[in-house]
């Protein structure tokens, strides 16, 4: 038997690596955390667009005092 790269597959290995599949999961892993990560970042942006975070920790430091 053979892998899909060429490499013959060692009957008395343990554990044979298949490269391919585990860097396309990989690349796919990775494309889903970074397209969450832009969601995540543009959705706070939208929730917090027609607010002012100046004026809100400008009223925090006048009550503190």
């Amino acid at each position: 038997p053979r892998l899909s790269s060429g490499e013959e597959i060692d009957p008395d290995a343990d554990f044979v690596y298949d490269y391919e599949t585990l860097r396309v999961g990989g690349l796919v892993f990775a494309g889903v955390i970074v397209f969450l990560s832009i969601i995540l970042l543009a959705g706070n942006r939208i929730k917090s667009c027609g607010k002012s975070q100046v004026s809100s920790l400008a009223c925090d430091c006048k009550t503190n005092t």
